[in-house]
C-alpha cells in the first residue's frame, strides 16, 4: 500500500502536466453529461509512470448545480483531489485519529487528502468554491503542478460565452 510519506514526497515535488487542457467527453453510461481532461505529469522533466492528473465537469441538471474536481492519481489511488459538489456529502470512512474521521460532509467544496489508511479523507473549504478557474488554481498551487496552457473553461461555458 501506498504509504503518507511516499505521498508527501510526491506532492512536494514540481509536477508539469504533458499535455495541455483539452476536454473531451468522459464515456459513461450512466452519466453521460460528464467532461474531462486528463494528462500524464512529469518530475524533473521525466514523465513519471502511473501518475495523472484529472479535472472533470459536470453541468448542473434540474435543481441539481454544476459538480467538477481535480485529482492526482498515483499508482492508480486518488491521493489528492479537490472537489466541489453543491448538492452531495459524504462520510470520511478512513483517516483514523484525523479530526472528522466517520463525520459526514458537504455540501461544497472538500479537499481529499491521503491517509495511512488509504483514500477518502476529505474536509471542507472555506471559503466555497462556486467558481472553477478559482478551484483549479487552488489545487495547481497546494499539489505544486503548472498546467503549461491554464485553465480553459469547459466547453458548453465556453459555448455560453460567444
Amino acid at each position: 500500500m501506498t504509504t503518507k510519506a511516499e505521498i508527501e514526497a510526491f506532492m512536494a515535488a514540481a509536477k508539469n502536466t504533458v499535455a495541455p487542457m483539452n476536454w473531451r467527453e468522459r464515456l459513461m453510461k450512466s452519466d453521460p453529461r460528464w467532461w474531462e481532461y486528463v494528462s500524464a505529469i512529469e518530475i524533473d522533466g521525466v514523465v513519471v509512470e502511473d501518475v495523472r492528473f484529472i479535472v472533470q465537469w459536470r453541468l448542473g441538471v434540474g435543481a441539481a448545480g454544476d459538480k467538477y474536481n481535480c485529482g492526482l492519481l498515483y499508482q492508480s489511488d486518488r491521493v489528492y483531489a479537490v472537489d466541489y459538489d453543491p448538492d452531495g456529502q459524504h462520510t470520511n470512512k478512513v483517516g483514523k485519529g484525523r479530526a472528522l474521521y466517520g463525520k459526514r460532509i458537504g455540501p461544497g467544496t472538500h479537499e481529499h487528502t491521503w491517509s495511512e489508511d488509504g483514500y477518502g479523507y476529505a474536509e471542507p473549504i472555506s471559503p466555497d468554491f462556486p467558481d472553477f478557474s478559482a478551484l483549479f488554481d487552488y489545487f495547481c498551487q497546494k499539489a505544486n503542478l503548472n498546467v503549461g496552457s491554464g485553465f480553459k473553461s469547459p466547453p458548453s461555458t465556453q459555448l455560453n460565452l460567444l
